[in-house]
């Protein structure tokens, strides 16, 4: 087994779909450069662009295209291409083979998904699995953990930009319905941060 690249993430279309957790997750992208590398594939962000275009289908052509952009930004170079598909194993889902096979052949660290439960079983032994697998959640956790200075300024920078916006939302309830420990860590920082 090839060792995975220290603390290379992938993130699954489900999470980049979700309007929370790309918020959170590019953010945090953008700033722990250097502590963490997220890394994409072509078919994840359509996925993910796709997701956002059926919840929304009257959002303009921009709208979309920023989810896009925001992310190229943020993750950049990283980009895993030209990978086959992953045969050694059997796919619960087969529409998960491309994440999968990205995760194995870009040496990933984490896998972050929220569809986990098609992932598990792909190895009897956790131990075989090339990476770790993580829900947004366990996995915002262990950023906060292992980078508190870091998800400190996300807070800080997700906080500031939602009471300048015309109709603030609840971060903390909003995170809670996808992420409810990282709502709980979330919470106690905003009490100290401001």
């Amino acid at each position: 087994m090839t060792t995975p690249r220290r603390n290379s993430v992938l993130v699954d279309s489900n999470i980049w779909a979700s309007a929370t957790l790309h918020s959170w997750f590019g953010l945090i992208a953008a700033e722990a450069r250097g502590e963490w590398s997220f890394h994409w594939t072509e078919d994840i962000l359509a996925e993910a662009v796709r997701a956002r275009r059926r919840r929304f289908p009257t959002s303009s052509s921009t709208q979309m295209e920023n989810i896009r952009n925001y992310l190229m930004a943020v993750m950049g170079d990283n980009k895993i291409e030209r990978f086959p598909t992953d045969t050694t194993v059997e796919y619960p889902d087969p529409g998960d083979a491309h994440v999968h096979s990205a995760a194995v052949f870009g040496n990933i660290s984490y896998l972050v998904t929220d569809n986990i439960h098609d992932f598990e079983p792909l190895y009897a032994d956790p131990d075989e699995r090339p990476y770790e697998l993580y829900t947004s959640d366990a996995w915002l956790m262990l950023a906060a953990e292992s980078a508190p200075d870091t998800i400190d300024s996300v807070i800080l920078q997700q906080h500031e930009y939602n009471t300048r916006r015309a109709s603030p939302h609840n971060l903390v309830s909003d995170l809670g319905k996808t992420s409810p420990a990282f709502a709980e860590y979330v919470r106690q920082r905003l009490q100290r941060l401001t």
